[in-house]
Formats: C-alpha cells, sequence, structure tokens
C-alpha cells in the first residue's frame, strides 16, 4: 500500500533502474553514432558530420567563438566552386545564422539560394559560442569526396562584429584558414549527430585530421594566416604618405623656390607621383579578391581612378609648360602669351587632385571597414595638416610676390597680378 505523496521502497528501486537504462541506451547510441568530428586548437572550433544513409543530405555541427566575425566550413580542397556554410551572430545575438555561399574564385563567397538547411539548434552559450547543429540538403553530391580522407576546408574572418540574419550579409576576407579531411565512411550511419559526442565540454578529434596544404608554412595547429593583407597594408601606406607628405612638400617647394630650383620641383613631384602610382597597383591586385570591388565602381575606386589619371595629365603637363619657358628664354623671347594660362591650369588642377586623393584615403580606410577610431584619427591629422599649411602657403605667396615685384621693378617691368604670380618660374 501507498502512502499519500510518498512512493514505496520497490517504486524506487524501479525508477532508478529505468534511469539508468534510459542513461545507457542514450551513452551506447552517442558511442556508436556515426560522426567524424574536428577539434581546431588554434580557433577554439568544433566541427562534426554525419551523413545519414539512403539519403543526399548532411548533417552537420559547429561550435566556434564568436569573436570572429564569421566561421565557414567547406566542402573541398580549395574555395573555388566548393559549397561552404557560412556561420555568424543573429542579429539579435541569441542564434546563428548558416548561410550556404559558393565562389567561382578566391573571393569571399555569395549566398546561394539553391542550398536549403534545416536548423535544429541554433544559440549562442554564456561562454560565447555560436553553436549550430543543422542539416544540408541535396549536399553528398557538394562532396569531393566520400571515403576515409574526404578534402574540407575551414576558415575564420577577421575580430569584426557581425550580427545580422540576412544570408547575404557581407564578410571580409579570411584572416586565417586551414584544411582537414574527415572520414565519412565512418560518419556514415543514421541518428544524426548527439550532442554528447560533440558537446561544448568536447575538444577532441575523431575521424578527421588537419593537413597541410600547399600555402606555405602553418601554425603547430594548422592554420595559415592570410597573405593578401601585406597588399592592403602597402596600398594604404603608400596613399597616406603620398597625401600627408609628398603632396605638400613638393606643393610647398613649388610656390617658395624661384625658376632657378625648379629641378627640385620635378624631383619632389616626380617622387609624389611614383608614391600614388604605386599605391594603385597593390590596390588593384586587392580588390580583385573581394566580390565587392571586383567591377571597380565603388566610389574609393572611381574617384581613385579619376585622381590618378588627372595627376598624370599635370604631371606631364608641368613638363611640357616648363619646357615652352626654356625654349623661349633659349631665343631671347618671352614666353607665349597663353603659358600663363597654362601655368594656372596646372597649379589650381594639381591642388584640386591633391584634395580628391585626401578625401579619397578616408573612403577607402571607410571601405575597408575600418576602424572608426582610425578613420577619425586620419581626418584628424589630415585637416590639421591643411590648417598649418594655409597661413605657410599664405606667406610663401606673399614672399615670392615680393621677391618678383623687386626683381621687375630693377627690369622696369609691369608687376603682374596675383592670379600670375608663377609666370616667370
Amino acid at each position: 500500500m501507498l502512502l499519500a505523496g510518498r512512493p514505496s521502497p520497490s517504486s524506487r528501486w524501479l525508477l532508478q533502474w529505468l534511469v539508468l537504462c534510459i542513461s545507457y541506451i542514450h551513452l551506447t547510441r552517442a558511442q556508436d553514432a556515426a560522426v567524424s568530428s574536428l577539434f581546431v586548437p588554434d580557433t577554439d572550433t568544433v566541427v562534426a558530420f554525419n551523413l545519414p544513409p539512403d539519403s543526399d543530405d548532411i548533417n552537420f555541427y559547429v561550435r566556434t567563438p564568436d569573436w570572429y566575425q564569421y566561421t565557414a566550413v567547406g566542402f573541398g580542397t580549395k574555395m573555388a566552386d566548393s559549397l561552404m556554410l557560412v556561420l555568424y551572430a543573429s542579429e539579435d545575438r541569441q542564434g546563428v545564422t548558416v548561410s550556404p555561399r559558393t565562389t567561382s574564385g578566391n573571393t569571399e563567397p555569395t549566398y546561394s539560394p539553391t542550398i536549403k538547411l534545416t536548423i535544429h539548434e541554433s544559440l549562442i552559450n554564456a561562454n560565447f559560442d555560436m553553436i549550430v547543429n543543422a542539416t544540408c540538403h541535396g549536399c553528398q553530391s557538394r562532396l569531393v569526396r566520400i571515403d576515409a580522407a574526404s578534402p574540407m576546408i575551414f576558415a575564420v574572418g577577421p575580430a569584426l562584429d557581425l550580427s545580422s540574419d540576412d544570408l547575404d550579409a557581407r564578410i571580409r576576407r579570411h584572416t586565417a584558414y586551414g584544411f582537414f579531411t574527415a572520414d565519412l565512411l565512418r560518419a556514415t550511419g543514421p541518428g544524426g549527430i548527439p550532442t554528447g559526442i560533440v558537446g561544448p565540454s568536447t575538444n577532441a578529434s575523431s575521424g578527421a585530421t588537419i593537413v597541410a596544404g600547399s600555402d606555405g608554412e602553418a601554425t603547430p595547429g594548422g592554420i595559415y594566416h592570410d597573405k593578401s593583407r601585406p597588399r592592403a597594408v602597402a596600398h594604404g601606406v603608400l596613399y597616406a604618405i603620398a597625401v600627408l607628405a609628398f603632396a605638400p612638400l613638393d606643393t610647398l617647394i613649388a610656390g617658395a623656390l624661384g625658376p632657378r630650383w625648379a629641378w627640385m620641383h620635378a624631383g619632389t613631384a616626380t617622387v609624389y607621383f611614383l608614391f600614388v602610382v604605386g599605391a594603385l597597383v597593390p590596390g588593384v591586385l586587392v580588390s580583385g579578391e573581394h566580390v565587392a570591388t571586383q567591377q571597380f565602381r565603388t566610389p574609393h575606386q572611381i574617384l581613385g581612378f579619376i585622381s590618378v589619371v588627372a595627376m598624370a595629365i599635370m604631371y606631364f603637363w608641368g613638363f611640357a609648360v616648363s619646357r615652352i619657358k626654356r625654349s623661349a628664354k633659349k631665343r631671347g623671347q618671352e614666353p607665349p602669351q597663353n603659358t600663363r594660362h597654362l601655368a594656372a591650369v596646372h597649379r589650381w588642377v594639381s591642388r584640386l587632385v591633391w584634395l580628391l586623393l585626401l578625401v579619397n584615403v578616408g573612403l577607402g580606410m571607410k571601405l575597408s571597414e575600418q576602424r572608426l577610431v582610425l578613420i577619425l584619427a586620419y581626418v584628424a591629422l589630415a585637416l590639421g595638416i591643411i590648417i598649418v599649411l594655409v597661413p605657410v602657403y599664405f606667406c610663401v605667396w606673399k614672399c615670392s610676390r615680393h621677391r618678383r615685384k623687386k626683381e621687375e621693378q630693377e627690369q622696369g617691368i609691369e608687376m603682374p597680378t596675383i592670379y600670375d604670380h608663377n609666370y616667370y618660374r
């Protein structure tokens, strides 16, 4: 007989026995599950796969820190023509957005709406790990092969925030990547991916191995760091040096020195021009690696090409005007009347080009998603240089005007106006 609210000893024994049986069954299923899993210590990421029999689907599990802009897992030996599952935090940062993407080359992949996913679990836990357990329908055909060493790739993005529900959200080029093989024969079987195999406390590989690629030396954990970063840095640094150092220096030399020192202006202008062209080359190379810039239609690229073309025209324009003046001087004649206007065009268009380049550096920093503090620091530096140089330019103009006035009084020549103060250079 049972007392109200208190089970008999035999009932308690039966309940404990049932709990033990259920736990044993779950443990046995977890141990026998057909799963191939990989732990990447450098990125603290766990990836696991299961291939249900008589199906073209792939069950997958990923646990990865959310401090990366994204984590991506791909089926194949390289990015081109491979299916990649890109994971990033959802807009409310409670779940994970899983975007199936493809690419035809070494650029960031774009969303492929033909790939269908079913998300079984999606969350960001208390340890700030993104966790996804899902099924990719019809994706076994995307595998290079199904054997004991099926090739896979993975990558992580830069340390930038990305919280979006948009499956086609823009992502930055990866900062690190790697290659691994998964034993998909072992991973073929029913049951999906039990949490007990690859749960939050599981940091071990089973049936998957990191392998060496052909991209140079990897870290001990098998991670390769992105090689394109030096090109992007070179583009920005050369551009900044040109507009913040050589451009104002060349303008000062052109205004402060007389005709006898024209060679110095030619030298600084040449260095300035070469720095800008030198910045253009890695910029073009980097543009080809990103979907957003491959067509060269961004404001930064359009303004950059306009500025470089205008600068090249003014560079050779200046040499042409200087040659006309030297030729007239050798013949003992005054330069043609229109030389004054040609010199003014060279002078003012060159200054406009400098301003365009200053603005374009800021647009480039915005395009590359630099931190706001760096963009503000550049704006402050650029404005500071302009504020300091305006009075300096004014003093140079006043001094050069006074010098020419004195020379003209000695020679009995009429004083030119403010608009043609460089006429006799």
